[in-house]
């Protein structure tokens, strides 16, 4: 019914809206720097008017409205701009992490400079043309051993450096899958709070800014898909799942069932299985390495060594919400049981930065192999020269085998006491083993440098001293090792089709062929030469390394545009609430002067009538 009372209920009513609305408003304004936050409004309805539809309803006018009233509280948020900022924040990860790791790769290299590898291989090719001017010169000799050394080193050095990067990208790997765990756990506990707050009718608007917080942050570790449900819940999951059939990593109901992931510390062959198929796999689960009661291990048979490969390369495993090592239906996988590869569900997404680290982690691996090759390569050629022998272990001619030498394999080299090799045989068969890091000049030539071959007929010889064919001003050998610069050998191929000397020297499988005494090598139809082959290596890694840093300067300033573009939106103004909390406090002030109004009015009806 209408009169003063009924205004005055009005007016109360106004006031306690606009007493909400200024709490709002202090609420926005004091989370003006919060990071995350997302304003909020009241959102003010007309509360139920007088005069229905009743059959006892009175007659009037019209429906006389009774005030208003706050229908909720709302946040301000723009959907499709989070969509925008998660997927953009997921490619930004990627590139981020790969921008880090190539420059380190670049740093290792340190190409071009005046230390670099390619400078130390001018130098060596440089001494043993000065050494072929002056072979009985023990200066140049020496020179010879010191840059062959320097050069020895260098490729050791880079090697144990990307391992060292390798390993790096491994230990961050294992901490994000803990980071990811931990968010994800997280984002279901804070869930949940908003399930039971909406269930109870609130609206838990700071909740849900905490959750968003947390998504943006979990975006960048890999893609995500999130699902809405009811009383505000969210279903989360990652974009790329492959074959795996439960991939919710936050489930609004149940919350139980959810996936998690699990950390591979080692994948080796299993040596009691000779056809070689089978692999052991030890991982951790959730990648707690805290105790060992988090390990656990089991085998796949029937993988080739690829696959063994791409699981030692990407190492994140698909688990249950305990972390057990899941198969594609959601099963665990027992501690010590027999799987097939197939049924073993590697996470592996295309965007963020866990596909990142492992990209990173195999690119860093592909210039550990090509600094192999270049090793070997070096090893090879230079020890074919410098004995004039193709295989090693084999000679038709002269010395039955290679008995010095260049390049030696320092983790199989055993010199006595008076730095002679002391096991020659093992030492030459494990040439075939040489790599970037194990690669060194034979000891017996540093500690005696006139041992060096440098005559033409060095080749029929066990040693240069018992060469009584030539001069000792004869530099043809040393020559003929300088002159490698310019050839054409197979090194592209090292590791593949050639995994020995003999290899790179058989004319029949497309390699170079060695021939007059062993001091000309003919190039090979499609082979490279050894300068042009570490400038392909570095140039390769230029590319990659500049395409990383400018996807990612695209990516932050896209990223940054969209962000802007959701502040717009969710981001508090303090212009924008200094001019509503004006606004809020003259509507309030306007409500209490209609109360005063009606109390000057209730005075005249009951007081002033009994006058």
């Amino acid at each position: 019914m209408s009169g003063l009372f009924s205004t005055f209920n009005i007016a109360k009513s106004g006031m306690n809206v606009q007493q909400k609305s200024i709490d709002v408003t202090s609420h926005n304004i004091a989370n003006s720097n919060t990071v995350g936050y997302s304003r909020q409004r009241a959102k003010i309805e007309t509360s139920r008017p007088f005069g229905g539809t009743a059959m006892n309803s009175s007659m009037q006018a019209g429906q006389l409205g009774t005030g208003a009233q706050i229908q909720a509280i709302e946040r301000v948020r723009d959907n499709f701009l989070d969509f925008q900022v998660r997927s953009e924040n997921s490619v930004l990860g990627k590139y981020d992490m790969r921008n880090n790791y190539l420059y380190e790769v670049e740093s290792v290299f340190n190409e071009p400079s005046d230390t670099g590898i390619s400078t130390l291989m001018g130098k060596f090719f440089d001494a043993f043309q000065e050494l072929s001017k002056q072979p009985n010169s023990s200066n140049s000799r020496t020179v010879v051993a010191q840059q062959s050394a320097a050069l020895a080193d260098a490729l050791n050095a880079t090697y144990t450096k990307l391992e060292n990067l390798q390993t790096n990208a491994q230990d961050m790997l294992k901490s994000t899958v803990i980071e990811v765990n931990s968010m994800l756990e997280q984002i279901d506990r804070v869930n949940q709070e908003i399930i039971s707050v909406t269930v109870s009718g609130n609206t838990p608007n700071d909740l849900m800014d905490k959750r968003d917080s947390l998504l943006d942050e979990l975006s960048y570790k890999f893609g995500i898909q999130i699902d809405k449900k009811e009383f505000n819940g969210i279903d989360v999951k990652p974009t790329e799942a492959g074959r795996m059939s439960s991939t919710l990593l936050v489930n609004s109901s149940p919350n139980s069932n959810v996936s998690r992931f699990s950390y591979v510390t080692d994948v080796e062959l299993d040596k009691s299985d000779f056809s070689e198929s089978t692999y052991i796999v030890t991982y951790y689960k959730n990648g707690n390495m805290d105790s060992e009661s988090n390990k656990q291990t089991f085998k796949i048979s029937g993988i080739t060594k690829e696959q063994a490969k791409e699981i030692k390369d990407n190492r994140i495993l698909w688990a249950d919400k305990n972390g057990q090592a899941a198969k594609g239906d959601g099963f665990p996988i027992k501690d010590g049981d027999v799987i097939t590869y197939s049924e073993l569900m590697v996470f592996k997404p295309e965007t963020g930065s866990v596909s990142g680290l492992v990209s990173v982690q195999q690119d860093v691996e592909d210039y550990m192999n090509q600094l192999n090759k270049l090793a070997k390569g070096l090893a090879f050629s230079v020890n074919a020269i410098h004995s004039g022998i193709e295989d090693p272990l084999s000679n038709s001619a002269g010395a039955d085998k290679d008995y010095l030498p260049f390049f030696v394999n320092k983790d199989i080299a055993n010199y006595r006491t008076n730095g002679v090799l002391g096991n020659i045989d093992e030492t030459l068969r494990g040439e075939e083993e040489i790599t970037a890091k194990n690669i060194s000049i034979n000891k017996e030539i540093l500690e005696d440098v006139m041992k060096i071959k440098t005559k033409t007929h060095d080749d029929l010889f066990a040693y240069t001293n018992e060469n009584n064919v030539d001069g000792d001003s004869d530099g043809s050998r040393a020559l003929a090792i300088a002159q490698l610069r310019d050839s054409l050998i197979r090194i592209q191929d090292i590791n593949e089709s050639v995994n020995s000397r003999k290899d790179m020297f058989d004319k029949n499988k497309g390699g170079s062929s060695l021939s007059n005494n062993g001091l000309n090598i003919e190039n090979s139809v499609s082979g490279m030469k050894m300068d042009s082959y570490f400038k392909d290596t570095i140039d390769r890694l230029g590319v990659q390394a500049q395409e990383a840093q400018r996807i990612v300067t695209n990516q932050e300033d896209l990223l940054y545009s969209i962000e802007e573009s959701r502040a717009s939106v969710s981001g508090v103004s303090l212009d924008e609430e200094m001019a509503n909390l004006v606004q809020f406090q003259h509507a309030y002030n306007a409500n209490a002067k209609i109360i005063s109004t009606i109390d000057e009015l209730l005075e005249v009806v009951i007081n002033g009538l009994k006058r």
